[in-house]
């Protein structure tokens, strides 16, 4: 099988696509033939040589997030046939690099895989996994999804994947979003659900403060204004030199488990018009 592999860390130059041996399943894991696999912003800086705890050894297979069809099931599979048109997410961290999504066949445990629901074609159903799966946790931990009543939610980098995907999630939950997005995106964010919908250079400090801010960019610092005492915000990288405020509640979050059946439920990705 062809799979592109990182002969070294750099920029796209250092992609290049070679013959590898067909992987095989063993029990409990599924043969997939990759139709679609998704460039996420994690796999640029594992293609750079960043990742939490360094890359592995090169050469390296990127990609976490894949559609395609079964070809072959291993032992102690029941809940999928080959055949089957399915979708999944390589937790490559937890893989250590030593396969990935770019690849034309890959053998991964089927807790990874789900059916492809009705519908959604497989170039879109590869965008959903990590994405989608992301801004659930960070949802969750903010306590949003099974959260009675509704509440005020700002949210930055709406327009991304990820922001896009917490948009849709804390709307369907039924709170009130707010949402900071670039210029140009405003239309489609508001078609998402967010009730208002700010500039990417919005002054966070003359906003009314938020209970919860998901800082999907992350912003960093300076929306820390915008979290009212007694909030919670939740980003992406640690913020360094974050004001400090009565009771707020900070917490650095990155995806952090595989896939899982809850993951159907999660929304397809929207279209732009």
């Amino acid at each position: 099988m062809r799979v592109v592999e990182v002969g070294e860390p750099g920029g796209p130059d250092v992609l290049r696509c070679v013959e590898r041996p067909d992987p095989q399943p063993g029990p409990g894991e599924v043969l997939v033939r990759v139709a679609a696999a998704t460039v996420n912003p994690t796999d640029l800086a594992a293609r750079e040589g960043h990742a939490p705890g360094g890359v592995p050894e090169p050469p390296y297979v990127l990609g976490w997030d894949f559609a395609g069809t079964v070809e072959r099931v291993g032992a102690d599979v029941q809940q999928l046939t080959a055949g089957q048109d399915v979708v999944g997410m390589i937790p490559w961290y937890a893989a250590g690099g030593r396969y990935g999504a770019y690849a034309e066949l890959i053998a991964v445990p089927q807790d990874w895989v789900l059916p492809r629901p009705e519908g959604l074609g497989a170039v879109e159903a590869a965008t959903v996994p990590l994405n989608a799966l992301t801004a659930a946790q960070f949802l969750q931990h903010l306590g949003l999804l099974e959260q009675p009543e509704p509440v005020r939610l700002l949210v930055t980098g709406a327009s991304g994947a990820v922001g896009g995907f917490a948009v849709q999630l804390a709307v369907r939950a039924g709170h009130d979003v707010t949402a900071v997005a670039g210029s140009g995106d405003e239309g489609w964010v508001r078609a998402l659900g967010a009730t208002t919908v700010l500039p990417r250079d919005v002054d966070y400090a003359a906003l009314e403060p938020f209970g919860f801010v998901l800082d999907a960019v992350p912003v960093g610092a300076p929306v820390f204004p915008a979290v009212a005492p007694g909030g919670s915000v939740i980003t992406t990288r640690p913020v360094e030199q974050a004001p400090a405020a009565a009771g707020i509640r900070q917490q650095v979050e990155l995806v952090r488990e595989p896939l899982e059946s809850r993951t159907s439920t999660l929304p397809g990705p929207a279209s732009r018009t």
